[in-house]
């Protein structure tokens, strides 16, 4: 797919093209050259370049056929993803993410509405955003309408980690809820400077067998026959383990939490 062909210009137009002059002596090369990349139109300073390009039928046309298309709402990158989430989209994905996160786009929308099926490779794309985004002090939040993507986020424990939801309302209402929250911690935080608060002692958490007293009254067995007290790692014990594609990821296991131990300790920090 050559671009002045999609394009339809004219032999006037070519001529005065950066990106056919650059080619004009091998013609063929220019077949699925983004041009909008040779412009600089991902570079910070170019976002008009990059809103022009975004008009531009080669643009658009090259763009869904990765079925990965980056936008920007506010402070906020929507990314949309069409039709399966293969190997070759999980890598178109990435690269889009690594450009927003280079140029500190860390609040994100992740539209998969339209996707019909996702490879295990495009879930731990997924996984990595989320984990990449927290650590950068932003967030992913997943749209998802399609009954088989939403099972399979439930059958992977997915659904336990991602933020989840069905519309792009719900996405924003999200981010809105965190910022107020935000604005909430700072003022707080303001306060106690001002007011010189004394320090209050955390509050810890004991082992959840020293909690039970050695028996949880849920269970048949002892907690001496427990993993959690023969192997102690430190880690609540409502916290499970999950992998894929080589990529861990952590989420709450749902039976914990009606658990009156897990109610009552899992706000507590980590000393």
């Amino acid at each position: 797919m050559k671009c002045y062909e999609v394009r339809k210009c004219s032999q006037e137009e070519r001529e005065a093209c950066y990106v056919w002059n650059s080619f004009r002596d091998n013609p063929q090369d220019i077949d699925n050259v983004k041009c909008w990349v040779l412009k600089g139109a991902y570079q910070e300073e170019s976002g008009q370049q990059l809103k022009r390009c975004k008009q531009c039928a080669y643009f658009i046309t090259t763009n869904r056929e990765t079925g990965i298309v980056s936008d920007s709402d506010a402070d906020i990158a929507v990314v949309t993803c069409e039709g399966t989430i293969n190997t070759e989209r999980t890598k178109a994905l990435e690269k889009v993410w690594e450009n927003l996160r280079q140029h500190n786009r860390v609040k994100i929308i992740l539209d998969i509405s339209r996707v019909n099926n996702i490879y295990s490779c495009g879930l731990g794309a997924i996984i990595k955003i989320h984990k990449e985004a927290l650590a950068a002090k932003g967030l992913l939040v997943v749209v998802v309408t399609d009954g088989y993507v939403t099972n399979l986020f439930t059958v992977t424990k997915l659904s336990r980690l991602l933020r989840i939801v069905k519309n792009h309302r719900d996405a924003h209402d999200i981010f809105d809820s965190l910022k107020k929250r935000d604005t909430e911690v700072q003022q707080k935080a303001a306060v106690a400077v001002v007011e010189a608060a004394k320090p209050v002692k955390p509050k810890e958490r004991p082992a959840c067998y020293v909690y039970w007293k050695n028996h949880h009254p849920n269970n048949a067995t002892t907690c001496d026959e427990c993993f959690k007290k023969i192997k102690p790692t430190g880690q609540p014990c409502w916290v499970v383990d999950g992998m894929i594609e080589g990529i861990s990821f952590q989420y709450v296991d749902e039976e914990c939490e009606s658990c009156r131990y897990f109610e009552e300790f899992s706000g507590v920090q980590e000393l």
